[in-house]
């Protein structure tokens, strides 16, 4: 089995990393984080390279590609610290839309997103059911030509960049999940804005007999139905985050690697020390099995394959553990460096710190994994 890249890939593997090195250096990122730069601009420059669409069908204004070129597109995002919510916005809700929406006109929003007018954060974790998808305890009641909405959404990555929320609420009435999809831009509804560790924005959601018209309802479905989809779209995610850990801990160690080549201690390089090669080996060794656990993963990245969970699972375990003790090992190296604001080092733990948990930490694909 050839398991390298093809030549589009390679392209795109290209492209990307001499995009982000001309337009996305760490001092530019950091005028990104801090409101300096607008990152609509950022945007527009990603839908024009066509990456907004890449991972949409060509049907609705998308480019098609498959899992491994997003996974490829990924890394490079991972490897540059991209702060933007790419997986969430395009990935999951854009997938999401695809899959469940049900007239054209939900359907043409996907040619929004792939211009980048259209940012969509898919609200569905909610307070108490540490990263069980399946429970949803917002409910949806219908009130003549509206839906009343009654419930929490917590951790809503993006919520403040994006303009369009799609959040999934469970009508009693029919036993039913329904989707809907509405402009954020409304006073009623209760944003709780607050910062990652990584810099990225999140939010809580309050919703307290909130009013969505029933133009808004783009999808209902029965449950079994909807767990289905959701779970192999959240899985597509994880594995598009497990992807840009990788891009991270690739930079990582090759930060690390060059700063023990050039750090000096009792008169000599500490890269010429024994101990510090064997380490550095031992991190070259941890990269190369994610690489090939993410491999693996992508290979059996289909709806129908009986191991895709396994696959996903065994990429976040080794994330929550392996990759989590390799980004430690990096700024031990670094000594107090490590920790400086800054060195890009520590500002790369931070965001692989927050991937280890979103869409559920070691602990609970361990779990998952035993139940399958």
């Amino acid at each position: 089995m050839n398991l390298g890249l093809n030549e589009e890939q390679k392209l795109l593997k290209s492209s990307a990393e001499k995009y982000f090195l001309n337009n996305y250096s760490f001092e530019i990122r950091r005028k990104y984080v801090e409101g300096y730069l607008d990152k609509n601009e950022l945007w527009k420059s990603l839908s024009d390279l066509g990456w907004l669409g890449l991972p949409l069908s060509s049907k609705h204004g998308g480019y098609g590609g498959s899992v491994s070129d997003v996974m490829v597109l990924m890394e490079a995002f991972g490897a540059s610290l991209v702060t933007i919510p790419y997986v969430y916005f395009t990935i999951l809700s854009g997938k999401i839309i695809e899959k469940l929406g049900s007239s054209k006109e939900t359907l043409s929003v996907l040619s929004d997103i792939s211009k980048g007018e259209a940012k969509i954060s898919f609200a569905f974790a909610e307070p108490q059911n540490r990263y069980d998808s399946n429970k949803i305890n917002t409910i949806a009641k219908k009130n003549d030509n509206n839906w009343l909405i009654n419930g929490k959404k917590n951790f809503v990555v993006g919520a403040e960049e994006c303009n369009k929320l799609l959040i999934p609420a469970y009508c009693k009435e029919d036993q039913e999940i329904k989707l809907f999809l509405f402009d954020k831009d409304n006073d009623s509804l209760i944003i709780n804005s607050y910062q990652n560790i990584d810099s990225s924005s999140v939010a809580d959601l309050n919703f307290d007999n909130f009013i969505i018209n029933n133009n808004s309802l783009i999808s209902s479905l029965k449950k079994e139905e909807y767990y289905k989809t959701i779970e192999y779209l959240l899985d597509y995610a994880t594995l598009a985050n497990c992807s840009e850990a990788l891009g991270i801990i690739n930079k990582m160690y090759d930060l690390t690697l060059e700063y023990v080549k050039t750090r000096e201690q009792f008169g000599k390089k500490i890269g010429k020390f024994q101990v510090i090669q064997h380490r550095m080996v031992d991190l070259f060794i941890k990269k190369e099995e994610m690489r090939s656990l993410n491999y693996m993963a992508q290979v059996h990245m289909s709806e129908s394959s009986i191991y895709r969970k396994k696959k996903i699972s065994l990429n976040k375990i080794f994330l929550g553990t392996h990759a989590k003790n390799f980004g430690q090992d990096c700024i031990q190296l670094h000594g107090g460096m490590g920790v400086a604001d800054e060195m890009q080092i520590g500002h790369y733990f931070k965001r692989l710190t927050s991937l280890n948990t979103i869409f559920g930490n070691a602990d609970y694909h361990y779990k998952r994994y035993a139940g399958i």
